[in-house]
């Protein structure tokens, strides 16, 4: 039962509002949304995240972007053998309340002199926001339904012990067994009304930030790297008003708080083939960032009851990404593009504390086109198709990670040759899947749609 609320709740560390990897984030930029393909940018800042060395060829002077996206989200989970569970009390599907996340900032600032590009970047490079589940999740539900039944057990062998030192006139003893069963009772009891009746509130987010150079080898090739430094935070609290559970735990609810640091580095080439004019190839590779949490801040007794502790800890890594990028000016006006990301999974802890998940290798690849209209006004779009290589043991109930279809579109408007301001959308489509939870199948799906506004002022 330890285990079952360890990997339960510490699998909390996996969400995310929309992810490029099973962690990664890709959705840095609103201009990502106008247009998912952005690994060979390098006509905008936002290169200082998706193609770093194509900042050396941005014209010269001091770029400097903000933007802030809005993200509506649901995610469910529904148990396929609910007719066996229904008369336990639990629900057949689950889903949060739709909360959406308002605050979610990107930064870019690129200085470009002579042959230097100096950048940074900075943004959310995981998790992303809440989720509420009003009604608790399937995980969380057969978790506690899973521990009334232990809980059960073990009050039947107290009742059994109670009643042979009963019989052989062993008065004290037969007190003390009769003790215990009362306790595991109440327990067994308390954790089928928490099956039955709680709610669950997450908040995960990792903020990242980079700083690196790029520098002109040619004029037509560039290399590029940068430190790369994210911390992550989490919060969790499980509550159910049931009596008896607030009478064993002290009040009705159990939390937790971790936090997490991590480094790495960016590598990156840009190549624009004096063989091909208006050709631009890149190519770039992040290494893994090794992310630590420390638990801390427990409070519920039943926390500690089942083995949350303030000295917990675990790990959830970013994995190393290896970043193509391909583009080509068809004419002045209009630029074509093609990016393929490749996720190394398989070299990243991405666990809980007590369990592991075994994800393979993902990747996603992009095509889209931005097109001038005129002086004024620039329209984009894009789709991309991500494949998460989830398999049917290794998931997150609290935020599905599930492969998916994405349409990107936006708009850019250059009010003066300083100032640029975009707005951009994104529909995300993606793919049910089942998940064996505790050996009972689980359908996960999830709805994302997204949109964003962003910035850009190049004051010289």
């Amino acid at each position: 039962m330890k285990k079952t609320l360890l990997s339960v709740i510490f699998g909390l560390s996996a969400f995310s509002a929309f992810a490029g990897g099973v962690e990664n984030k890709t959705n840095m930029s609103t201009g990502y949304l106008r247009n998912p393909s952005r690994n060979a940018e390098c006509e905008r800042p936002e290169a200082a995240f998706y193609n770093i060395a194509g900042t050396a060829f941005l014209n010269e002077g001091l770029y400097i972007e903000a933007g802030n996206q809005f993200i509506f989200k649901e995610y469910g989970n529904e148990l396929k053998t609910f007719n066996m569970l229904s008369s336990k009390g639990l629900n057949d599907y689950y889903s949060n309340d739709e909360t959406t996340v308002y605050f979610y900032p990107d930064a870019d600032v690129v200085f470009k002199k002579g042959r230097w590009s100096i950048f940074m970047n900075f943004g959310v490079y995981a998790g992303g926001g809440a989720l509420t589940y009003s009604e608790g999740t399937s995980a969380t539900s057969l978790m506690f339904l899973k521990g009334a039944g232990d809980l059960k057990t073990e009050a039947e062998k107290y009742a059994y012990a109670a009643g042979a030192a009963s019989s052989q006139g062993e008065t004290a003893l037969a007190a003390s067994y009769n003790s215990q069963y009362q306790l595991y009772g109440k327990a067994a009891k308390a954790s089928l009304e928490m099956a039955k009746h709680h709610s669950l509130d997450v908040t995960s987010i990792t903020f990242g930030g980079q700083l690196g150079a790029s520098f002109l080898v040619t004029d037509w090739l560039s290399l590029s790297a940068a430190f790369r430094y994210v911390t992550g935070t989490q919060d969790m609290t499980l509550k159910c008003n049931d009596l008896t559970f607030m009478f064993i735990n002290g009040g009705n609810s159990i939390s937790y708080k971790a936090q997490g640091f991590g480094e790495s580095c960016v590598f990156g080439i840009h190549v624009k083939p004096p063989v091909i004019k208006n050709l631009d190839l890149s190519i770039q590779y992040q290494t893994l960032s090794r992310i630590s949490y420390d638990v801390s801040d427990v409070k519920g007794l039943v926390a500690s009851f089942y083995g949350i502790t303030n000295d917990s800890t675990f790990r959830t890594d970013l994995p190393a990404v290896l970043n193509l990028g391909a583009g080509y000016k068809l004419f002045d006006k209009l630029y074509l593009s093609g990016s393929y990301n490749y996720y190394f999974n398989n070299f990243a802890s991405q666990d809980s504390i007590l369990s592991e998940t075994n994800y393979d290798n993902s990747w996603e690849i992009a095509f889209g086109a931005d097109y001038r209209i005129c002086k004024y006004i620039g329209i984009s779009a894009g789709f991309e198709y991500g494949n998460q290589g989830i398999t049917s043991s290794s998931n997150s109930t609290f935020n599905p990670v599930l492969d998916s279809f994405v349409l990107g579109g936006g708009i850019e408007i250059y009010p003066n040759e300083k100032l640029t301001i975009t707005a951009a959308g994104m529909w995300c489509k993606y793919f049910d899947a089942d998940y064996a939870l505790s050996g009972i199948p689980t359908e996960l799906s999830k709805k994302i749609t997204m949109c964003s506004i962003g910035v850009t002022y190049k004051p010289f």
